[in-house]
């Protein structure tokens, strides 16, 4: 697979899994009354309902493929770690905002931390 055709995917499946995590978030935040779970619950959904469909139209890689590329399966890990902790942290100390710009705010570092560190990647590799 091209280099092209490989960006393309990642921006498909990282748009997919950006719009599914905004759109369930509140649907799942009115349902369990509960922010860090309602966290955790629209996250894996959001990534699930990604891949689902990625396998679905045949777009990229596999899921497994990450595995392949050195320090991209912890960079990933790491990202998610980023992104669930920042949100907690943000609705532990500033329980008076909504929500949804918690997630906004903790999805925009994780796509800088992970921008930055394909980069360093790319650089290295």
């Amino acid at each position: 697979m091209s280099e092209r055709r490989n960006r393309l995917d990642w921006r498909v499946t990282l748009g997919i899994t950006i719009v599914a995590d905004l759109v369930l978030f509140p649907m799942i935040l009115t349902a369990l009354e509960a922010p860090i779970l309602s966290r955790g619950v629209s996250f894996l959904t959001a990534y699930a309902v990604s891949q689902m469909l990625r396998a679905t139209t045949g777009l990229g890689k596999s899921p497994g493929a990450i595995l392949q590329v050195p320090g991209l399966w912890p960079l990933l890990a790491i990202t998610g770690l980023i992104n669930f902790g920042l949100f907690g942290i943000l609705n532990a100390r500033a329980p008076e905002i909504q929500p949804i710009l918690h997630l906004l705010l903790a999805w925009a570092a994780s796509l800088l931390f992970i921008a930055f560190g394909v980069y360093r990647i790319k650089r290295f590799r």
